[in-house]
């Protein structure tokens, strides 16, 4: 996770190194396994300005309305964007893959639908995954659901070589390297989200 210079503070971005499988046998896990790779970047991100001021919103120790936490399958999401503070946000994805691209094989359309998958908040507890860690306290995802989605790019390239990568992440040789530049915009201006109108 990296955030923008001061004075562009509603930028931020997310890294991805993993498997994106367009049609896997176990889909709940398998997003479940991307939506723990932006876990603790979005958890980190909280931490900073103007970004910490969803905290107070947010459980185990929320002091105000309106509370953006969500409660599904026994456990507690905090989403960063949230129509609850009428949020929305513009991704700009760049994907590089092993594939040549170009190729049909390259199936970025349903690529994009589980990446979008594993940017938000399970909806219903058959979408949580069954590895999914517990116990950990609330699990940070960057959408409370994908239609606040309002803009999307995405760029393809060639992955020359994955050694670089060296992480606990299980991975294959169809594994791609995903950076995602975020972009938060307010719908509509209240005192509960004024610290993000910048």
């Amino acid at each position: 996770m990296f955030l923008q210079p001061k004075g562009e503070n509603m930028k931020f971005k997310l890294l991805y190194y993993g498997d994106i499988l367009t049609n896997p046998k176990k889909r709940a896990q398998h997003i479940a396994d991307i939506r723990m790779q932006f876990h603790p970047q979005l958890k980190k991100l909280v931490d900073f300005q103007p970004w910490n001021n969803l905290n107070k919103f947010m459980m185990p120790d929320a002091t105000k309305s309106p509370i953006i936490t969500r409660h599904v399958g026994g456990m507690d999401w905090n989403p960063i964007i949230t129509s609850n503070l009428k949020m929305i946000a513009e991704l700009d994805i760049l994907l590089m893959h092993p594939e040549i691209v170009g190729v049909p094989r390259s199936d970025i359309d349903n690529r994009v639908k589980t990446i979008l998958d594993g940017l938000r908040c399970p909806q219903n507890e058959h979408e949580i995954g069954q590895n999914t860690p517990r116990g950990i306290g609330p699990i940070y995802t960057l959408l409370d659901d994908d239609h606040l989605v309002t803009k999307l790019t995405v760029n393809t390239s060639h992955l020359l070589t994955n050694e670089m990568f060296s992480c606990d992440v299980p991975t294959s040789p169809d594994s791609v390297f995903m950076l995602i530049d975020v972009n938060v915009r307010v719908t509509e201006g209240s005192l509960e989200n004024l610290p993000f109108m910048v």
